[in-house]
């Protein structure tokens, strides 16, 4: 980061310090751009905000090494959801929430498990890694002004700490990830698309004065007493009461809030300690484009969504992980436009997909593990790129389909083949694969590793897995997902792979990846 003068140079400013913005850094980071965080808020969210953390949120954070510390934070909750007339007595009904699968289910196609971690355990740990990676960020610093350049964007920035006109950064790329009032959203000149509003509410966040339940509380838990609402536990010692509206006024708040806990909890006896109530309104929006020239958006400010199935969190992270490294890459000179441009076609169906599901109160067949695991990308970048299918799950490896996890012993110990994928393009071969070995050797200038099965990476599920035939070859990008397969016989493999790593990489030209 150059401070050599009174502007602050960096290869992409990040608005927004919240899941979505901190994913985004540290996935750019970690592929060697110069990145800068800035929020308005003093510090972290000091309320827990959202909770469920899924199954592929969870494989990007082990990317990324901090699933262990995520874990040590999480929530020990049973993945329930019950109903009945107060939180103490018997529920009438309950089953699993939002599809959520069976732990064989979960460890069959991954080797990470989903929990329960409050988004204000999760940003530090964030934080903390984008700082070690190398980004800054500066808090209590709010965007004034931005304005689009030829070379990128200029920022103008005011902190408590400013005396003058502000901070001045000038980045190759801007990402507005501020929430669904987008300050940089607004800038770019991008709009938005109302896709329904579900309901009005408040929600308190208290402290009960002695535990609720003798043993693990259910993730959610619908009430009666002394108004239909919802109870949900949020970790060191805290509680949410959620009552909703759905009469187009928001719910009245009292001055004391000690009889509704006491007969929502069941706790005659009770004596809260309120910690927050806020008013919010659940619906759900999406912008226009999620790109506009050097600006993007992730998380609330490309797609609004409601808090049901806990969706709105983990869309966020994927939206930096597969973010980031295309913005690194760019701004080191390793990628071109088409990869840039293929953000709003990847993430632009997925977040809409996502914001309407959270419209949708009863769950959709494709909740759980197809909505965590079973996007398909399609965009100029994925080779052979159609129609988008429906989500599924059937190992594989297809262009624009999440890697398929298998276990392989590599280097001596045994990892999951997601492990080895973050860093660079991996082209995965078969036991024949060494004329592909030797193919990408003419690959130059661009990070490109090649395994070949049984000779760089040993399982048995790996050739099931990828399909890997005769003449197979499968390039995976940094993000986990597969850019382009070759099955059969080939003619020139140099060629070939040349060609599919331009593609990937948004070249207009062979050329340009040869040269890197």
């Amino acid at each position: 980061m150059s401070t050599a003068s009174a502007t602050t140079v960096a290869d992409v400013l990040v608005v927004g310090a919240g899941p979505g913005g901190l994913a985004t850094a540290l996935s750019a980071a970690r592929h060697g751009a110069r990145v800068l965080v800035v929020d308005r808020r003093p510090g972290t969210s000091g309320l827990p905000r959202a909770t469920g953390v899924n199954v592929r949120t969870m494989e990007i954070l082990r990317t990324w090494g901090v699933a262990r510390d995520v874990r040590a934070r999480r929530i020990d909750v049973v993945p329930e959801a019950a109903s009945g007339a107060t939180l103490a007595e018997p529920p009438r009904s309950s089953g699993r929430v939002g599809g959520y699968p069976s732990l064989r289910e979960i460890l069959d196609v991954s080797p990470a498990l989903p929990l329960a971690c409050p988004q204000d355990l999760l940003e530090p740990v964030l934080v903390d890694a984008v700082r070690e990676a190398g980004g800054e960020i500066r808090f209590s610093t709010s965007l004034v002004d931005l304005r689009v350049l030829p070379d990128g964007v200029s920022a103008r920035l005011h902190s408590g700490h400013d005396l003058g006109t502000g901070a001045r950064v000038h980045a190759r790329y801007v990402v507005g990830a501020d929430g669904t009032r987008s300050t940089v959203r607004t800038a770019l000149g991008i709009g938005t698309r109302h896709l329904g509003t579900w309901a009005h509410a408040v929600q308190v966040l208290f402290r009960p004065d002695a535990p609720l339940l003798p043993g693990l509380p259910r993730v959610l838990t619908f009430v009666e007493e002394p108004h239909p609402a919802a109870l949900c536990p949020m970790g060191v010692g805290r509680w949410t009461y959620v009552r909703l509206a759905f009469d187009g006024a928001p719910p009245a708040i009292p001055d004391d809030w000690t009889p509704t806990l006491r007969a929502a909890t069941g706790r005659s006896d009770l004596a809260p300690e309120v910690l927050d109530v806020q008013r919010f309104t659940l619906a759900a929006e999406v912008a226009t484009t999620f790109r506009a020239g050097p600006g993007f958006l992730v998380g609330d400010a490309a797609h609004r969504t409601t808090p049901v199935g806990g969706i709105g969190l983990n869309t966020a992270v994927h939206d930096g992980h597969e973010l980031g490294w295309k913005l690194a890459w760019a701004a080191r000179g390793l990628a071109g436009e088409e990869l840039l441009a293929s953000h709003d076609a990847e993430r632009g169906p997925v977040g809409l997909e996502a914001a309407a599901r959270s419209l949708d109160v009863e769950g959709r067949p494709t909740d759980g593990l197809a909505s965590s695991l079973g996007h398909t990308h399609r965009s100029a970048v994925i080779a052979g790129s159609t129609a988008a299918p429906d989500l599924r799950i059937d190992l594989a490896a297809r262009p624009g389909e999440r890697a398929p996890h298998t276990w392989v012993r590599h280097d001596g110990r045994q990892r999951s083949i997601l492990d080895l994928f973050d860093g660079g393009l991996t082209l995965l071969t078969g036991a024949d694969g060494e004329p592909w070995a030797r193919a990408a050797t003419v690959v130059t200038g661009v990070p490109l590793r090649v395994l070949v099965e049984g000779r760089d990476v040993h399982g048995r599920g790996l050739g099931p897995r990828y399909g890997l035939r005769a003449g197979s070859a499968v390039l995976v990008r940094p993000d986990g997902r597969v850019a382009w397969r070759h099955d059969g016989a080939c003619a020139d493999r140099a060629a070939a792979l040349t060609a599919a790593v331009a593609t990937a990489l948004g070249h207009r030209s062979v050329a340009a990846a040869l040269a890197g």
